[in-house]
């Protein structure tokens, strides 16, 4: 099958040369270069981008679906961070805000306290998964992320897996 192919390259006709006359002047303006692939300026890192880093990948990756629902994803996970610490900061509030001796209307009193253990606990819970949230999921691992994204076009496994339907959206 290859001779097949190599012999039948063999026996076609030379190019024919055009005329010197057909040729463009010398003073004609070149023609533009076809663009086979759009130029893309590089990714900026989060220090560098002007205003919010969101606002500006989701410009850049306008067209790409699957960049798109990274960044949603790294935004839904931040938000997480957030939430976990303003929820544990107010039920920790609000246990605090129970803690003392109370009387009921039979005369019977009732004392709530929390050991700082408790303290410790209720308050190391959110704030630990928080803390875990900010740090895997912050701009500077988005920009990296991002960075071997343009290279390969391909997630990586940890992003794969915890996107979800809303991401693409």
């Amino acid at each position: 099958m290859k001779m097949a192919v190599v012999s039948a390259h063999a026996q076609t006709a030379p190019p024919v040369a055009e005329p010197a006359a057909a040729a463009a002047p010398a003073s004609a303006v070149p023609a533009a270069p076809v663009a086979s692939t759009p130029i893309v300026e590089p990714l900026l890192s989060p220090e560098l981008a002007k205003g919010k880093y969101k606002d500006y990948l989701n410009v850049r990756y306008a067209a790409d679906k699957e960049a798109r629902a990274a960044v949603h994803m790294f935004n839904r996970k931040q938000t997480g961070g957030v939430v976990w610490l303003v929820g544990g900061g107010a039920f920790l509030g609000f246990l605090t805000s129970q803690t003392g001796t109370k009387t009921d209307a039979n005369g019977m009193t009732t004392t709530f306290t929390i050991s700082p253990f408790g303290y410790l606990v209720f308050a190391g819970l959110p704030v630990a998964l928080a803390i875990g949230k900010f740090s895997r999921f912050n701009n500077g691992e988005l920009y990296k992320m991002l960075r071997e994204y343009d290279k390969t076009h391909k997630l990586p496994g940890y992003v794969v897996a915890k996107l979800g339907k809303s991401d693409y959206q």
